[in-house]
């Protein structure tokens, strides 16, 4: 499995630099905004560079299954006795790490601010696990989204839908804001692309 999970992170590289160079830019936006409050710059940048995020996480979980589909990867993979549940959930597992990794640095800044004696924006400091919980389950179910996008034929209306999709969780966040129930909703998002993608992919003959 962790051969699997290596070769995954391999292969997919370029969008964890990507994914880490946007990251760390809302991290220096984060703090430019907490102590010099310039939410007319900082506001539009920061929604700017999570829509550039988000697209990249889709973008991550449809190539690794575009380029299966195309290069039949899976099929030399499975000939080394690896199942295609085991390759898909290494897969799945690698696009995971690769949004914790990324996001990481968020949760970081936002503790190491919140913690300080003066720090700003204060009465937000109990929100900060909700948040980061709320926004790595939407960016992984963007990213699911993605891993659908990635397995199913190029035709106009399937892509039209999935992309629909994408904007569903974001959607969520934006409709219920930071709380249980859009945890609620983006895991069971989440879930229901998975099994999707689950049994359409172990589905497909080698």
């Amino acid at each position: 499995m962790l051969t699997l999970i290596g070769r995954e992170l391999r292969d997919n590289f370029p969008y964890l630099i990507l994914a880490g160079f946007f990251s760390l830019c809302m991290v220096a936006i984060a703090i430019v905004s907490a102590y010099w409050g310039i939410p007319w710059v900082s506001l539009p940048l920061s929604v700017i560079m999570g829509i550039i995020l988000v697209v990249l996480y889709t973008t991550l979980g449809a190539v690794q299954m575009y380029a299966d589909r195309t290069n039949r990867v899976s099929s030399l993979v499975a000939t080394l006795a690896a199942t295609r549940s085991r390759i898909l959930m290494a897969r799945v597992l690698a696009g995971g790490a690769v949004i914790l990794a990324t996001l990481m640095p968020l949760l970081i800044t936002a503790v190491a601010i919140m913690s300080l004696e003066d720090a700003p924006l204060a009465l937000y400091r109990g929100t900060i696990a909700e948040v980061f919980v709320t926004v790595v389950l939407a960016s992984f179910a963007c990213y699911c989204v993605g891993l659908s996008l990635g397995w199913t034929t190029i035709k106009a209306f399937p892509v039209l839908g999935l992309l629909f999709l994408m904007a569903l969780p974001v959607l969520f966040v934006i409709i219920k804001g930071f709380v249980l129930t859009a945890i609620v909703l983006l895991l069971l998002f989440s879930v229901a692309c998975l099994v999707h993608v689950w049994y359409r992919f172990t589905s497909v003959s080698l």
